[in-house]
């Protein structure tokens, strides 16, 4: 061993300090009765504190909001049973800045197995929870561009339907399609919405096509992430649009849509009737929908054979 680390290990808690000064988590050192007695420098100025000395002999839940008491305290009751204990809370930072906090209580025993104090370890999740509010909002902003660009689509099919009582039926089919398309979009755009599996896949497929070329077989009903949820309502968003225009949406023929559950995965099969034969060169929707499926953690493949088309997706269940 170096000398200079055997002279630096020889001081008792000299390396401890140096390494917990250099964190950027906000560390703390409890008595059980919850008494702050050590704090670290890196803390003490996440807390706007001249020094640790400021706080020391504080009780640890006046520093936290009144409304996050119970959390505060139920995460202390976990520790002090020996478990670990946590809970999410806001701090108001210099100048009414808000910031917000991940808290860890863990125990800390001595040689016999007895608690003698608490550990807190704080992580600074503000950056986080900014971002989220930030992709939150783009998120609404985009919901409500995507119903209003639906809107002016129905209102110009039936603006242009107007005096032809012979097309009237057929724009109110294709509003309707662009209302369902829109519902649907705006469903999977929307953190906060039930996304049930079968569900959407029902609304997806039913918003491309008539009910009578689709039919359904088992959809297991599972969470996904939004990520692959978002990336399942493309690919089968592409695959209903090249339906439409080359396969059996387009010349009546047969769509079976099927899933099972397998060893953490999803696994979705979409078998058209088609005489549709190999992307064509250059073609870039597949492309990117197997793209989009990997980069969600699943699997994208695509079979043909004479007169059928499976295309075969796997993504990860939450």
């Amino acid at each position: 061993m170096n000398d200079d680390l055997e002279a630096l290990l020889d001081v008792p808690g000299a390396l401890l300090l140096t390494v917990l000064d250099q964190t950027h988590d906000c560390i703390m050192v409890l008595s059980i009765d919850g008494k702050i007695q050590f704090v670290n420098r890196q803390g003490a100025l996440a807390m706007d504190l001249a020094a640790p000395s400021e706080i020391i002999g504080e009780a640890y839940l006046t520093r936290w909001p009144a409304e996050n008491t119970l959390d505060v305290a139920g995460a202390l009751s976990e520790a002090r049973d020996g478990r670990l204990g946590r809970f999410t809370a806001p701090k108001s930072g210099s100048g009414g800045s808000l910031t917000w906090w991940d808290v860890r209580l863990s125990p800390v025993c001595d040689r016999t197995g007895s608690i003698t104090h608490l550990v807190s370890i704080a992580r600074d999740l503000t950056s986080e929870i900014m971002e989220r509010k930030r992709a939150e909002a783009i998120s609404l902003e985009m919901r409500h561009r995507l119903k209003n660009a639906m809107t002016v689509a129905g209102g110009i099919v039936m603006l242009s339907a107007r005096g032809s009582p012979e097309a009237k039926a057929f724009a109110t089919e294709v509003v309707s399609r662009l209302s369902q398309l829109g519902s649907v979009q705006a469903s999977l755009m929307d953190p906060a919405a039930d996304k049930s599996l079968p569900q959407v896949v029902r609304l997806l497929a039913v918003a491309y096509g008539s009910g009578a070329n689709l039919a359904f077989g088992n959809l297991p009903d599972v969470q996904l992430s939004d990520t692959s949820m978002q990336a399942l309502s493309l690919c089968y968003g592409e695959l209903a649009t090249n339906s439409l225009k080359y396969g059996a949406l387009k010349n009546g023929g047969q769509i079976y849509v099927d899933g099972a559950a397998l060893a953490g995965f999803v696994q979705l099969s979409w078998s058209e009737d088609t005489d549709l034969g190999d992307g064509r060169a250059g073609g870039q929707g597949l492309v990117l929908i197997d793209r989009l499926i990997t980069t969600a953690g699943g699997s994208f493949q695509r079979a043909v054979s004479t007169g059928k088309m499976i295309v075969t997706v796997k993504l990860p269940i939450m």
